[in-house]
């Protein structure tokens, strides 16, 4: 059940994305038009998982909490690029579903929470800034469905229709009948197991039944082969960016982006918080518990922008996990460097794994 002041995305068309407010009274959602628009967006952004705005990347010198590449990246409202904001993890288990979220929230968003909920994680702001880059070449998503093939015996195939027909008070008793009637089919399998044994005794050959079954009958066991799903996988995303540096400025700027992903890949040697469930400084080997851990590396919120808000013509992602940084000194085959030793050219190659599995309903956000 939406609250009051919930935000939803209408459509995307030739005319745009609609943003509509819950109001409760009278408890209608509203299209919302102009400023409320604009508010509309802002506020739905944040819902689905919160960035940097638009506003707070700043202007070309001015103070500003992000990096970005090229210096001028981004200044247009209509201008491409992609916006990384760190996160410090949190246990997907902890401190969720809790007090209101438990009661207004539907099972998907509560699945959702550690991965989209602004509230629940913590922008590390300390060590890291949000990184501004340019729209890359090669942006691709895919998803990947298991589907596989299973064999039923004759036995399985029988219980599995007597449960799928919802007859579980007699799913018993056909399985029962099922076996008997299986026992009478098996008498020729005897023969087989014979076979089976003989010559593996004597040659070591290993022969299946339908080995045996084709070899001396023309015929094999019916497989009763059926397709079955078996779940989907999380997604998996490749950023490569190559950077040549203009003046002082941007090679700083690269430096430092790059030492942001890297940062945000690795462990941290112990554990910057108390530790629940130790009751107090507990030592082991005389250093405190907390130095027996490794703190588990940064989330990386990943937004392809347009302007102020989400570009709606590329893919979004979930909150993901950088899996790999491959930095490249010599992407043009060459060694080459500036007066004061900065490279001339740079790629930066990161790998993300989005933290959460995308559903049917998601599709028009993912």
């Amino acid at each position: 059940m939406p609250k009051d002041g919930d935000v939803r995305k209408k459509k995307r068309g030739r005319s745009g994305t609609t943003y509509q407010i819950y109001r409760n009274p009278p408890g209608v959602w509203k299209t919302t038009t102009g400023a409320d628009y604009t508010k509309a967006k802002n506020t739905f952004l944040e819902q689905s998982g919160g960035s940097t705005s638009y506003s707070q990347l700043g202007a070309p010198g001015a103070p500003t909490t992000s990096l970005r590449y090229p210096e001028q990246a981004a200044m247009a409202a209509g201008s491409d690029y992609v916006l990384f904001d760190f996160y410090k993890y949190q246990p997907p288990f902890k401190g969720i579903n809790k007090g209101d979220t438990k009661k207004n929230s539907t099972s998907l968003a509560t699945y959702n929470q550690s991965a989209t909920d602004a509230a629940f994680y913590k922008k590390e702001t300390q060590t890291q800034k949000s990184v501004v880059l340019y729209m890359p070449e090669d942006i691709s998503t895919g998803y990947k469905a298991n589907w596989s093939g299973k064999s039923f015996s004759n036995i399985g195939a029988a219980a599995m229709s007597t449960f799928g027909a919802g007859d579980f008070g007699q799913l018993a008793a056909g399985t029962i009948d099922s076996v008997g009637t299986a026992l009478d089919q098996l008498l020729p399998n005897i023969g087989v197991k014979t076979v089976q044994g003989i010559v593996s005794k004597v040659t070591g050959e290993q022969l299946s039944q339908n080995d045996i079954y084709g070899g001396t009958q023309g015929v094999i066991l019916n497989p009763n082969v059926e397709l079955l799903f078996g779940g989907h996988d999380l997604r998996n995303l490749q950023l490569k960016f190559k950077m040549v540096p203009r003046n002082a400025k941007e090679a700083a700027n690269i430096k430092q982006i790059i030492n942001q992903f890297r940062r945000a890949m690795l462990p941290s040697f112990g554990s910057d918080t108390k530790l629940e469930g130790f009751g107090g400084a507990v030592q082991l080997g005389g250093r405190s518990i907390e130095q027996s851990f490794i703190q588990v590396p940064n989330f990386c919120k990943i937004s392809f922008m347009r302007g102020g808000g989400l570009n709606p013509d590329v893919p979004q992602y979930k909150m993901c996990a950088i899996t790999q940084v491959d930095i490249n000194y010599t992407p043009d085959g060459t060694y080459a460097t500036y007066e004061d030793g900065s490279m001339v050219a740079i790629e930066l190659s990161v790998a993300f794994q989005e933290s959460k599995l995308i559903f049917a309903s998601e599709v028009e956000n993912y």
